[in-house]
């Protein structure tokens, strides 16, 4: 049966694993590691290309460029800023030993990052839109963001860069405290039978470990749509490390497939309870 298509912006900016031609032969990594140091398989998770009002994913690898970083956020003052010097693990990315060079840096910039939130604006003035998702994935056990050390993390974490209620904080809400609790209803109601698989972590959390990052704050600002970043605990739909593939198997897919279509369902009851007015009002 068809499936409707659901007023909804779908941003998948960490899903790529190539690495632009120019710069190939500088990149010291291969390409698993390349897989890994992104969002693993969420072209594949969150593909909901023919199922959404506007869908947009990149397929030049966060390491290269990252589209969910400030375009002035460059080494050497930050190693994991919108140009990589290293990896998630502290990786060596590039042979040169500063990275890439500033020329290369702008080029990345301007080729694929510029045109990609050039879309998202453009998308976000589709009149059929309500609501735009953010779609990533996280480390099992990462860094905490209140104590020194690392935690296990929640199943799926929302941000709205606001409090762990969703409420506000010293920042603009890029989404109300009533679509966020709602989506937490609706996630906690669709995912209870992985509660086990929580152990003692949360099954939903707000805002923490992570509140949003630049796609969400910059886009939520300008205030055409309320926006909400996603986090799902890789856990949930990778295999045990050894089998992870650059390409997801055919087994895989199936329960990637199957995991979409549970958020397609949170995604389409989400959305009834929207208004479909614009700007500030609607978030």
């Amino acid at each position: 049966m068809m499936k409707e298509k659901l007023p909804l912006l779908i941003s998948v900016p960490h899903g790529g694993t190539v690495i632009p031609p120019e710069i190939q032969t500088a990149c010291l990594l291969n390409e698993k590691d390349i897989v890994l140091d992104g969002d693993t398989w969420t072209k594949t998770l969150y593909d909901f290309k023919d199922l959404v009002e506007e869908y947009h994913e990149m397929d030049i690898a966060r390491i290269a460029v990252d589209l969910n970083r400030h375009q002035h956020d460059l080494p050497p003052e930050n190693a994991d800023g919108v140009v990589k010097t290293s990896t998630v693990d502290g990786e060596k990315v590039w042979e040169t030993p500063g990275g890439l060079s500033e020329l290369e840096r702008e080029k990345l910039i301007q080729t694929y990052y510029l045109p990609y939130h050039h879309a998202l604006e453009k998308a976000a003035d589709n009149p059929q839109v309500k609501l735009a998702m953010d779609c990533h994935t996280m480390l099992d056990y990462g860094p905490s963001p209140t104590a020194t050390g690392w935690e296990y993390r929640p199943l799926f974490c929302i941000g709205n860069r606001g409090t762990v209620t969703g409420g506000q904080g010293e920042e603009t809400l890029t989404a109300s405290p009533e679509v966020m609790t709602r989506l937490r209803e609706l996630l906690e109601k669709e995912f209870e039978s992985f509660r086990e698989d929580a152990g003692i972590r949360e099954l939903v959390t707000m805002n923490t470990p992570f509140k949003g990052g630049y796609i969400t704050r910059h886009h939520g600002n300008l205030g055409k749509l309320p926006w909400i970043q996603l986090e799902i605990n890789r856990k949930l739909y990778l295999p045990e490390p050894s089998l992870i593939t650059v390409q997801p198997s055919d087994l895989d897919r199936l329960k990637l497939q199957e995991f979409r279509d549970r958020l397609y369902h949170v995604f389409s009851e989400l959305v009834k309870d929207i208004s479909p007015f614009r700007g500030k009002e609607a978030l």
